[in-house]
């Protein structure tokens, strides 16, 4: 995952008993996945930011992040958006 990273130095912390540096750490993955995820949305690189969104759903998941749900449900609606007025393009040329 792209951003394991940040994933791995919380648990790190949370072991550690780190609480400031384990909520520091979540904040860095939410916002590196978000970002991430817009970034690929923004170059058009949909299966790969589907693929992440997949990921992201999992760590939301895991680590009961709520606002990381609701910024994939948006990036979700966005590819959903291009898909179809690509889909409204292509059968408009034909």
């Amino acid at each position: 995952m792209v951003c394991e990273r940040w994933e791995r130095l919380m648990q790190q912390a949370e072991r550690q008993g780190n609480k400031g540096k384990a909520l520091e750490f979540k904040e860095k993955l939410v916002e590196c996945l978000v970002y991430q995820t817009r970034s690929l949305v923004a170059e058009r690189r949909l299966d790969e930011a589907e693929a992440l969104i997949k990921q992201g759903r999992d760590v939301a998941k895991k680590y009961g992040i709520e606002e990381l749900s609701f910024h994939l449900d948006l990036a979700e609606r966005e590819i959903k958006a291009i898909r179809e007025r690509r889909a409204k393009a292509t059968a408009q040329s034909s």
